[in-house]
């Protein structure tokens, strides 16, 4: 029996998703990471990338022309797996390090943005 993705993995995964296909930009589905993998042995759900369709299952996809042509065509999936890793991390300094600064600290980001407002340095 398979075991289900708990919470942190789901969100780990909805953010791979939005990433959107690595080989063509498409609307993805989640690759789990077969290469060195055992026949039905599933990897971890941070082991994974987003591939679309065509990519994935279809006429161009990894289950369907096989793990060697597939990665001799469009990469190393370890690679492309560190890659999505690397995109993740970036998006997170992006876009979430006011949050992740305002947890740590014990505060909202609503309250730092008030108290850097209300207590601006600068002359008027």
């Amino acid at each position: 029996m398979k075991k289900k993705a708990n919470k942190q993995e789901r969100a780990y995964m909805g953010r791979v998703a939005e990433l959107g296909c690595l080989i063509c930009g498409g609307i993805p589905e989640i690759h789990h990471n077969t290469k060195n993998r055992g026949y039905g042995a599933k990897s971890s759900n941070y082991d994974i990338m987003p591939l679309c369709v065509r990519h994935h299952r279809g006429e161009e996809g990894i289950h369907h022309i096989g793990v060697k042509t597939w990665q001799e065509k469009f990469g190393d999936q370890d690679d492309l797996v560190k890659r999505v890793r690397l995109r993740i991390y970036a998006d997170i300094l992006q876009n979430d390090y006011e949050k992740h600064e305002a947890e740590r600290i014990g505060k909202s980001v609503e309250e730092i943005e008030n108290y850097i407002l209300n207590n601006s340095t600068d002359e008027k």
